[in-house]
């Protein structure tokens, strides 16, 4: 694990590379790389390139990248782990490719070479990559299959400019900081932006399993190089009959996932919540090695959130050497600022500030490797919203879209306008459904369109040739329905007959878990230079889930039914089946009665406003925020979107 960064001159007549440039971006990405730095430069072709460190396979200096082969003929950058580098350097030895280290970073130069940039398909991991082949003079940057590590660019004064973290990029003299407002617009339903853009105009994130590749005529080109939407194994007359096979099948594939990902040369440990993802992680790590190291979170003035009892009798079941800490309001307030610095752009999840203490505890500890559970309640359905989702589309979404006239819909949104005037999120699923758009968009979403009308100020929309060639025929103008319009329209060629709970899965796949959750693990993580895994979200085993029918994750009144079952044998019943609490932070009571947060959004509201109001319409939030006091009122979700947004140093 690390950070990259560097710039590539694309058509800057007048371009040097400088060292000085170089220094500052690495500087900005020490806490992704604390083990040491190196700074490579090629005048000639005008590419100056930096890489941070965090020691994690071969310890010794052989592990320091840039990686170039003996016959310099390629060049490799890594942020990343290939947890299949065993068996590839073993193929690859057979084939006479002679190493010089033991990391993995290594492998990727070699499966390049042999496979060219067919040789992403041989990967298996997370990373994000910068390849520059001398022989033919091409350049790629490529984010992995899941957009599980994050690669920010700028083709900004005809150069080419990445960095692992946006921070990296202001270094550079010609990178302009300036407000996205369709980016911001987007954020504001999302809770993140959503890829390519960002909260910025002409810096860009790179979509989950999309490449960048700069051709020897400097030319700039886009390519999504997989899908996880891959041909059912069986029919799904099988898949129903067969239910002790996804059950054995899922605990073979999630044991040999967990294991992979323990490849490391440093220790590692688990995030611990009590929660059936976490602890499965726990058990079938247990069966690996002598003692798991397990940590826990929990809030001092949170206690609906707290799964501290449930964490400790997991790590009793399982005998682990198990670490805890208890935060308070004071506390989390104090790293906000700090929290705010190293998401770069808002990622607005509460999540965030446990996160970066439970990894500041890990790493306390001397672990530097640890491994969560994201992407399982997507993959199996595993929040109650989902299934409200599925009963309110199986019941009435369906069925009315089917056979009510579309003049007879547009009458009954008109009255929902008239009734729900103060309920402006009821007023556009009405809307929605009136003109037939998808009924899910997100699993996690705080303003609506028609909310959206009354807090922002729409500026014009500048075509955007960068986010056309990525995403052909996105929608740019202010509708944040594009998103899922142009993810739906892409799964329905790939998969005619995808049901609606696999359409939401690739949603969340294509969207909240690569930017949010995904991003949220990440920099917290690197914030305090902790690696963090996500054994559920291999590919292989994502693509197998994705064909698992709908009645087998939601079956019997039970959320992740299949994967609860495959759990029976490995953990306690009431560990199992206990009501979901969910990982979270008591921001409801902070903003209500905090002795830090409530005073600091106010401040926020006075203080911002000169730097923000073209954009927001600071007498709605403040009416928002007034009308937040009120009892049996909770609007903390888009209270705490708004506070990380004005937060921001733009």
């Amino acid at each position: 694990m690390c950070g990259i960064a560097g710039f590539f001159n694309l058509h800057n007549n007048n371009f040097t590379v400088e060292i000085n440039l170089l220094e500052k971006m690495q500087q900005a990405l020490t806490h992704r790389g604390p083990d040491g730095y190196r700074i490579w430069v090629d005048q000639t072709e005008g590419v100056g390139l930096i890489h941070r460190r965090l020691s994690i396979m071969d310890l010794s200096d052989a592990g320091f990248q840039p990686m170039i082969d003996k016959n310099r003929d390629v060049l490799v950058m890594c942020n990343g782990e290939i947890y299949n580098h065993p068996q590839l350097k073993q193929q690859l030895e057979n084939d006479g490719y002679q190493y010089q280290s033991g990391s993995d970073t290594e492998t990727i130069l070699y499966a390049y070479k042999k496979w060219g940039i067919a040789g992403l398909d041989q990967l298996r991991g997370m990373f994000a990559l910068l390849i520059f082949d001398f022989r033919t003079q091409e350049l790629f940057l490529i984010r992995d299959r899941i957009g599980i590590k994050p690669l920010y660019f700028s083709l900004q004064g005809g150069i080419l400019s990445f960095a692992s973290e946006i921070k990296a990029l202001w270094e550079l003299p010609w990178i302009k900081k300036e407000k996205n407002p369709l980016g911001i617009y987007h954020y504001l339903t999302y809770l993140v932006t959503p890829a390519p853009l960002t909260i910025y105009q002409e810096i860009y994130k790179l979509p989950a399993a999309y490449y960048l590749k700069i051709d020897k005529h400097k030319k700039v080109h886009f390519t999504e190089w997989y899908t996880p939407i891959t041909p059912a194994l069986y029919s799904q007359s099988e898949y129903e009959k067969n239910e002790n096979i996804h059950v054995r099948t899922i605990t073979s594939m999630l044991k040999e996932s967990i294991s992979s990902h323990m490849m490391s040369d440093v220790p590692y440990g688990v995030f611990l919540s009590g929660g059936i993802d976490s602890s499965l992680n726990v058990a079938l790590m247990s069966e690996l090695i002598d003692q798991v190291k397990t940590f826990n979170v929990s809030f001092a003035d949170g206690p609906e959130y707290s799964e501290i009892s449930w964490a400790r009798k997991v790590a009793r079941r399982f005998n682990t050497d198990h670490h805890e800490i208890i935060i308070s309001e004071k506390e989390a307030f104090d790293f906000y600022q700090k929290m705010v610095y190293h998401q770069d752009e808002p990622i607005a999840d509460c999540v965030c500030i446990p996160l970066y203490y439970v990894s500041k505890l890990l790493k306390d500890a001397g672990v530097t490797v640890v491994q969560v559970g994201e992407g399982s309640d997507e993959l199996f359905c595993g929040y109650t919203s989902y299934v409200r989702y599925l009963k309110t589309y199986q019941r009435y979404w369906q069925r009315t879209q089917r056979y009510i006239p579309a003049f007879a819909k547009q009458a009954l949104s008109g009255l929902a306008t008239r009734f729900f005037s103060d309920k402006p999120n009821r007023i556009d699923f009405m809307s929605n459904w009136a003109e037939g758009k998808n009924l899910f968009w997100s699993g996690a979403t705080a303003f609506s369109e028609e909310w959206k009308r009354l807090i922002t100020y729409k500026n014009s929309v500048k075509f955007d040739p960068i986010l056309e060639q990525i995403y052909p025929g996105f929608d740019q103008s202010f509708n944040s329905y594009a998103v899922v319009e142009y993810h739906l329209k892409n799964l329905f060629k790939l998969d005619p007959h995808a049901d609606f709970l696999k359409s939401m899965i690739y949603l969340e796949l294509k969207q909240r878990l690569p930017e949010l959750l995904l991003m949220r693990v990440d920099k917290m993580t690197m914030a305090t230079g902790v690696e963090g895994r996500v054994p559920f979200l291999d590919h292989i085993f994502v693509e197998y889930a994705l064909n698992i029918p709908t009645s087998l994750k939601y079956k019997n009144g039970q959320t992740k039914y299949i994967l609860k079952k495959s759990a029976e044998k490995i953990l306690p019943q009431d560990i199992i089946y206990r009501p979901k609490m969910g990982f979270a932070a008591p921001t409801q009571r902070w903003f209500k009665q905090g002795t830090y947060f409530k005073p600091f959004f106010q401040e926020l509201l006075h203080t911002k406003k000169n730097e923000w109001e073209t954009l927001l319409n600071f007498e709605a939030l403040e009416q928002l925020f007034a009308t937040n006091q009120q009892q049996g009122r909770d609007y903390s979700v888009q209270l705490w979107v708004v506070q990380n947004l004005v937060a921001m140093e733009i």
